[in-house]
Order: structure tokens, then sequence, then C-alpha cells
């Protein structure tokens, strides 16, 4: 049986296409109304609500440009990526015109649904109009019996699911450890040809990267982490007063990937910003390793493109520290897309350029510091361009051999032009220095200061360079050693794939803007370990997991190099090489990498266990029920005077009261009077508080008594999961 394909609509003729936009507008209003009238179908205005605003205003964009023939993967990522744009420009537009309309609360349910609503139905004309003349076939999906990778695949997020529902409610890991195992046999099974055909390789991508999101995101009925209590006090700053007050002079403040993306999730799904962040973004964030596995698989082919992938999400930053940025994963969702425009060769200039733009000045309103660092990268491999074009002839001839293939243009148009480095960089500057009162703008001029003031005194001082302190730093155990060779390998592997593409660009294939850009973010990687206070502004791990987006695939370049030069060396030469046995030693390299970052190995042989998942003691920021009530009865009856809370706690303050928290001193003689101290359910069980020291850019973490910090301390509240003091 064949139906159309619901993912590639911009494809539909332009009678269908009309049809279907209206029907599917119809059914989105009907579950809404039925919903605010009390008439509730179980999930139905959520789930429709989500593919409304996701995927709609995209499709139209698309069909406005005229693009088309792009296939399942590109147009979903595409729509995605525009209806985001979309949606963040409306918010911001209706911030700006509705108060000068005399409508004090553009972030209200009844303004934001009508005002969706029109900009569909506008978009929808100009993409009839602009598209009146495609008259392409339809796209079809046959649906017909499928390989039982398929469905075996489409299981592992509800895999995710429960496990981490048994986790909170019955403090069992067992699906999650199963979860763990399915994910590495898959990764094996891509690797040795067996079970996953390459048709479901996209398919196994996402799944693989949404499963292993949410086995994170999902534990507690909270948000838990760092910095995404702070975006969900902006996000709670926007929706009770219903407008987005851009004075607020915070860095997050200036993003609007927080600030208008949320709440209008929030309100139009009928979501709590809580549940928009642990079940809508990981569904966007796991678009990213499938935007990066295309663009590698353009360049490459499917086998290394899905290992590239399943390296980058193997590492633990991907779903442990990125649960608690949600203002990043919209921003690598743009990267992703950029880098998947700025390869299409086949794409015309105009469109591209506009796609690039667009996904660039997204990017920038998302997240600061990885625009920041795409904006570092940007200038340099300009620059090796430039330079590449200007050597003599037979060293192009050399080392760009994808010049003179068959119907190729001699002289390839560059996607990496100067005006639009312009264009990126003055969007950049205008938008941090004049929004958040310019905080954006100011913390990095002052990162940069410091970097600039440190350089040359402090460099590999394992204090000031983050990257060198993790190196050479002892590891807790031999195993957790062994781990850190492992890593290390694989950045030996990423150095050996490019050195293999620069010297056989032919044999790789790779675009030559992908490659300038690569060898820069090669480059980053090195300053984060030697250049003091660089790495440390993001956190070591982050910037290797952003850098990681361009270089994983030259990690498996690398290994299938190392793979053909033992054969030739071992082989006479001119004997044809089987590059199979490569894939598949690469592959349990890759599990073995998995199984580290994961926790798996540790929590098995429980050797200083690693993982929160599968981990359900020890002080992690994730909070319960009763240390969430105990801080909003905090706020609601006080919220003027300064409350002590440990490291851990403090984040959790943050969420409600970022001006008044302050940290527990080492020294409890030193906490003022007239204060208020905050104690979780770890400090009540363990009688220990966690007191952090920062030298440098590295800090340390203590456990001390919590008794002489209570002392001639009144108990004013107790929830038997949180108690508050005063003095």
């Amino acid at each position: 049986m064949q139906l159309l394909n619901p993912l590639r609509m911009n494809d539909w003729n332009n009678r269908t296409f009309f049809l279907a936009v209206q029907a599917f507008q119809f059914l989105f209003i009907g579950a809404v109304a039925l919903d605010l009238v009390g008439y509730q179908i179980p999930v139905a205005r959520e789930v429709l609500a989500f593919l409304y605003l996701t995927f709609l205003p995209g499709v139209l964009v698309l069909k406005m440009l005229r693009l088309h023939n792009l296939g399942t993967v590109e147009t979903t990522l595409y729509s995605v990526g525009l209806s985001l744009g979309v949606l963040m420009l409306t918010g911001l537009a209706a911030n700006f015109i509705y108060p000068k309309l005399g409508y004090v609360r553009p972030f209200s349910f009844w303004i934001l649904f009508l005002t969706i609503i029109v900009v569909v139905q506008v978009l929808l004309v100009i993409a009839l109009v602009a598209d009146r003349r495609y008259a392409g076939p339809d796209p079809v999906v046959t649906y017909a019996p499928v390989t039982p990778a398929a469905p075996f695949l489409m299981t592992l997020p509800f895999f995710a699911i429960l496990g981490t529902y048994v986790r909170d409610e019955y403090h069992m890991v067992t699906f999650l450890f199963l979860l763990l195992v399915l994910i590495a046999l898959v990764g094996l099974a891509v690797g040795f040809d067996r079970f996953v055909p390459a048709s479901c390789y996209p398919l196994a991508v996402y799944a693989i990267a949404l499963s292993l999101i949410y086995h994170t995101s999902l534990i507690s009925g909270y948000i838990w982490g760092y910095d995404i209590h702070h975006e969900l006090n902006l996000v709670n700053n926007v929706l009770t007063p219903g407008i987005w007050d851009m004075t607020l002079p915070y860095n997050t403040n200036g993003m609007l990937s927080i600030v208008a993306l949320v709440p209008i999730y929030s309100l139009i799904t009928s979501l709590d910003p809580v549940w928009v962040f642990k079940i809508i973004y990981p569904l966007l964030f796991a678009l990213v390793p499938l935007g990066l596995y295309r663009a590698v698989e353009k360049q490459t082919n499917a086998k290394i493109g899905f290992l590239a992938v399943f390296f980058f999400v193997a590492f633990f930053t991907f779903y442990t520290e990125m649960i608690s940025l949600a203002r990043q994963q919209i921003a690598e969702l743009f990267l992703a897309l950029t880098l998947l425009a700025m390869i299409d060769k086949s794409m015309k200039q105009g469109t591209r350029a506009f796609l690039m733009v667009t996904f660039g000045f997204a990017m920038v309103v998302s997240h600061y510091g990885l625009a920041y660092i795409y904006l570092l990268s940007l200038v340099p491999a300009w620059l090796l361009l430039v330079f590449s074009e200007h050597l003599p002839a037979g060293i192009q001839k050399r080392f760009m051999p994808m010049q003179d293939e068959p119907g190729r243009p001699r002289k390839q148009i560059r996607t990496l032009v100067l005006p639009y480095i312009l264009i990126f960089a003055a969007v950049a500057y205008i938008w941090y220095s004049t929004v958040a009162e310019g905080a954006t703008f100011a913390a990095v001029a002052g990162i940069g200061e410091k970097i600039a003031e440190t350089l040359f005194a402090e460099t590999l001082d394992p204090t000031t360079a983050q990257g060198m302190q993790i190196l050479t730093g002892q590891s807790t155990t031999p195993l957790h050693g062994l781990a850190k060779i492992v890593h290390v390998a694989t950045q030996g592997l990423i150095a050996v794939g490019l050195f293999a593409t620069v010297l056989r660009p032919g044999r790789w294939r790779i675009e030559l803007e992908y490659l300038a850009v690569a060898l820069v973010f090669l480059l980053i990687n090195v300053a984060g370990i030697f250049v003091p206070f660089f790495a440390s502004s993001l956190n070591t791990s982050r910037l290797y997991h952003i850098t990681l987006i361009i270089l994983a695939p030259f990690a498996i370049i690398g290994g299938i190099a190392l793979y053909e030069t033992a054969v030739r060396l071992i082989r006479a030469p001119g004997r044809t090489i089987s590059v199979r046995p490569a894939y598949q030693a690469l592959s349990a390299f890759f599990v073995v990498f998995f199984l580290f970052n994961s926790g798996f190995i540790y929590q098995v042989v429980n050797d200083s266990p690693t993982s929160v998942a599968l981990e359900t003691t020890g002080d992690k920021p994730i909070f319960n029920d009763k240390e969430v009530t105990g801080a909003k009865w905090l706020i609601s009856a006080e919220a003027e005077r300064p409350i002590y809370v440990d490291a851990t706690r403090w984040w959790l303050m943050k969420g409600f009261s970022p001006k008044h928290q302050r940290y527990l001193p080492n020294n409890a003689s030193r906490i003022e009077s007239r204060t208020y101290l905050y104690f979780g359910t770890y400090n009540i069980v363990q009688d220990s508080v966690r007191i952090e020291l920062t030298e440098g850019a590295v800090t340390t973490a203590n456990y001390v008594d919590a008794g002489g910090y209570i002392k001639e301390r009144n108990r004013i509240y107790d929830n038997a999961g949180s108690i508050i003091y005063y003095r």
C-alpha cells in the first residue's frame, strides 16, 4: 500500500498541499477548543500542537523557497529548523508590537494562539503563490512488510521512558541497563552488517539519540542539572507577567531559545515549562545527530556516517551536561543545519545563502557560547580556503582532486564566503551588545581579557588550563585511568583522520569548507588543553562535545586509514583492501567507549560509578518533590533576605531566587544573621553539606559535617525531605 509521505509535504501538488494544511489546522484548533471547554482527549492537544508548531511553518517556508526533492531526512530537518526560527521571530515581534497596540501581555495563550494561526495562513498564501508552477510527482511511502530492525529501533525510546519511571518509583535500574545493552548491540550490528540495513540507519540514529537523552532527562518529576534551573526561572519571568523583559542583565535572558520558544510551546501545548524541557526539547535535540549523519553520509558513506554519529552520542556530555543546557540544545541543531546547507552544492546559491544566514541568526539568539565558537572558527577557515585557491595548479590538483570530477565545475562556488562571515559577526555584535543590557557581550569580552592576561604567564598551568588539569590529573581508579586512555585514543584517531583527509582528499571526498572548519575546530580542541581559562569558560567536556559536531567523522576515517596502512605493510602491494574489518573493529572500539561513558562498566563492577541514571544514591543535582516544595515555600514566605544553600542545592534555589541565594562558606561562623539556611534530602540523610572551592579554572568539592551550620538556628519548616532554618 502506498500513501503520501507526510514528512515531505512541500513536495505534494498545490491542491493536495492546501487541503492538507487546512485539515491539519482544523484538527489542531479543534483539539485546543475541546480542551478549553473541558472535553479533553488524552494527549491530543499536546501532540497536535507540537506537530503544528514544529513542522508546519518550516514546511511552508520550504515551499516558499521552492525547495523540492530534498529527501525525507533533509526535508524533516530543514522544516524543524525553519519552524523554530519562525516561532522565535514571532515571539520577538509579538513582544515588541503588541504592547504598543495596548496588549500588555503578548506572551499569553490567546494572543500567541491567534498570532501563530495568522502567521501560518500568511505563509501558506505566500508559499502557494511563490510555488504555483510546481507540478512534480507526489512523494509516496510504501507500507509493506519491513525489516524487523525498524520496530525494534522504535521501541528503544520506550525502554528509556519505562526505565526512568521504574527507577524513580522503585529505585530499580534493570530496564536502563537493558537499554544501554541494546544500544551497544545496535552499534555492533551496524559495524558487522547484521540485522540493521543501511535504509534504517537514519531511524537508528534518531532512536539511539532520543533514548540516551530520555534515559537521563526523564529522571525525577522536576528538571535536574545546573544552568537549566536559571533557564526555568527566566521562562517563568516571561510567563508570569506575560511579557519578556529584555533588560534583565543575565546572559541567558538574551536567548530566544529560552525566553520565546519555551513559553510558546508551554502556552500552546498546555505543558508546564518543566515538561517542555524534559519531553519536547529532547525530541528536538535528538535531531542534531540525524543532521550530522546526513552531512557525513553525503560526503562519505552511510557506514561512516552512522559510526561517526555513534561516537558523537556516546560521549557522556551529549546525554548528561546537555540536559541542563536547553539553549545550547537548540543552537546545536542550527549548527548542524548550517553544516548541512554548507556542503550542499546542488542547492541554488541564493537559497543556500538564505538558509545559512537564517540558521546563523537563529544560532546567535539561541546560545552565545556556541555562536562565538562558530564565529571564531569562520575567519581562519575562510583564510585557509582563500589560501588554498592561490596555491600552484599542481598542488591544487594533488590536494583538491574533486575539482576535476566529470560534470563538476572546475571552480567550485564556495559557501563559506566573507559576506556571510561579516553578516554573522554583525548580527552577533548587535544582538549581544543590546539585549540583556549587553551582559553577554561583556561576559565574553571579560573571558577574552582574562585569556590575554594569562596566555603566556600561565600556559600549561593545570590550575588555569582546565583541559591540562584533566589530562595530567590522577585517575580515581585504574579502570577510570583506562577510560582516560580510551578518550585520548579517540582524539588520536581524529588527528590521524584529518591528516589522512588532507593527504588523500579524493579518497574521503570531504568538502573543502567542512575540512577547513574541522582543522580550526581541532585547533580549538588543542587550545582547550593549553590556553588558560579558555576551556573553563564552557567546561572542557562541553568544548570537546561541540568540536565533535565537526570532528567525529574524522575518528572513523582515522581508524580506516590506520587499518589500510597496516594492511599495506603486511600484504603485497597492489592487492585490494577490504575495509569491512576496519568497520568491525571501529564499531567494537566505540561500543567500549560508549559503555565507559554511559557509566555501564563502572556500575557493573561497582568502581566509582558515574552514571546519574544507573546510580540512585550519592549527591547529584536531582531534586525530589519535597525539596522543590520546600524551596517554593521559602520563596513564597520571604524572598528578600539571603538564603544559604550548599553547592548542589544552590542550583535548585537558582530556579526560584537567583538574587538572594548564597553559597555556604567553608566556615559556619561567616554566615550572616537574619538569614535562611536551606537543607535538601541529601543534607538531612547524610548530615553533610557540599562546599566548593575554586582555584583558577579548577573547582574542587568537599563534604563537611552539617551540624556546625545549624547550631543556634531555629527550624521553621520541615517536610521530611527539606528543612529550612532561620536565625
